[in-house]
């Protein structure tokens, strides 16, 4: 589901990036997809989270709902202390 936000519409696609062994969430505004704003990638190997900001002035609102995806949709594994 995309975010809306004033004048604008940001959606995600959600990946699988063999290189890195993980996955991730791609923020992009919905007039210029090919450009990513946020990158949300979940590593496979440390089984952490790390979020990329491709450009400056990211809406706090963006990024929260970026993170809200990411959770949702990435496959994130807990530690069993958790």
């Amino acid at each position: 589901m995309p975010l809306k936000r004033k004048d604008k519409e940001y959606r995600y696609i959600r990946g699988s990036d063999v290189v890195r062994d993980g996955m991730y969430i791609e923020v992009s505004d919905q007039q210029n997809e090919a450009e990513a704003i946020i990158e949300i990638f979940y590593s496979d190997v440390s089984h952490e989270m790390s979020v990329t900001l491709f450009k400056p002035d990211v809406p706090l609102e963006l990024i929260e709902w970026a993170i809200s995806v990411a959770r949702k949709r990435l496959p994130v594994k807990l530690d069993e202390h958790d």
